[in-house]
This record gives structure tokens, C-alpha cells and sequence, in this order.
């Protein structure tokens, strides 16, 4: 459609009035988004998808926009989580209970020069019995981590993917 036909049938000020707004609600979001990672990638889908919902919750059209709403919150909730990223502190909490905080040591090693060796002790890590109980335990509650992120991961991207399709208005 080229440009005179726009301001001829209204369109091109209908656009440039959402495109203002549009420009004024995603500036905080873009003013902060970096090409650096997943987080700047939540980021944005994020605020996208809370905008949906909101648009299909107070003014969508068709029957289902109430449960369509609800699809796009539950992914919400769920870039929430993976933006929080508080997965290594539900696990450890109670690991961190039992054996204490982790304290980082880092020794100058002297015969490579420039590098340093780290050291991780805990308080309640007394015999070489409970340092191997401890990193035993340790490994099996990281891979845990690593399970629950990845299950939102999957949670959300399988929810986008039965669901994007529907959600328009």
C-alpha cells in the first residue's frame, strides 16, 4: 500500500499513533536490552506476552480470550521464573543448611606462574568421608537444577507452541 493511499483512507495516522505509543510502552525494555544472553531474550518475550494477555483479558473478542489469557500467563509466570533464576538457591538451601556456606579460597600457585588454584571449603565438612558425602550430594542436586530449568524451559515452549497460533484477537 504506498504512502499516499495511507493518509488517504486514515491508516497513516491510525499507524503513527500506535507506532508512537508502541515506541513510548517498549522504550524502559529495549533502553535495557542487550545481544548478551537468554535473560535479554526473556526479557522481551516477556513484556510481549503480558501485553497479549492484557489485550486478550480486558478487550479480546473471541469466546475463549478468558482461557487464551490464561495460557499466555502461565508462560508468563514461567519467563518469570527462568528470568529470576533462582534455581541453584532452591536447591542448595537446605544442602548449604546441612554443610554450611561455601567459602572460596584462591591460592597463588607457584609453580605456574599467573594461575591460582580455588579452594572451596564448608564448616561442617569435618573427615574426607563427608567431603565425598558432600560432592556426592552436591552433584546429584545440580543436575536437579539443570532438571527444573529445563522442565520450564520445555513447559513454556510446548505451551507457545499448542497455543501461539490461537492467540490473537
Amino acid at each position: 500500500m504506498n504512502f499516499l493511499h495511507k493518509i488517504k483512507n486514515g491508516d497513516y495516522w491510525y499507524d503513527l499513533k500506535w507506532g508512537v505509543r508502541n515506541l513510548i510502552k517498549w522504550f524502559p525494555t529495549i533502553w535495557n536490552d542487550r545481544d548478551w544472553d537468554h535473560y535479554f531474550i526473556f526479557q522481551i518475550l516477556k513484556f510481549k506476552l503480558e501485553q497479549v494477555e492484557k489485550q486478550q483479558r480486558e478487550y479480546g473478542h473471541h469466546l475463549n480470550n478468558l482461557q487464551t489469557a490464561k495460557h499466555i500467563k502461565i508462560c508468563v509466570n514461567l519467563l518469570d521464573r527462568l528470568i529470576k533464576d533462582n534455581y541453584h538457591e532452591n536447591v542448595m538451601r537446605l544442602h548449604d543448611k546441612k554443610w554450611g556456606e561455601s567459602e572460596f579460597h584462591w591460592t597463588d600457585c607457584e609453580d605456574k606462574k599467573g594461575y591460582s588454584e580455588l579452594d572451596i571449603t564448608r564448616e561442617n565438612i569435618k573427615t574426607e568421608k563427608d567431603e565425598e558425602q558432600e560432592k556426592k550430594e552436591f552433584r546429584i542436586l545440580s543436575k536437579h537444577m539443570v532438571y527444573m530449568q529445563n522442565q520450564d524451559l520445555e513447559y513454556l515452549f510446548n505451551k507457545m507452541k499448542q497455543h501461539i497460533l490461537g492467540w490473537w484477537d
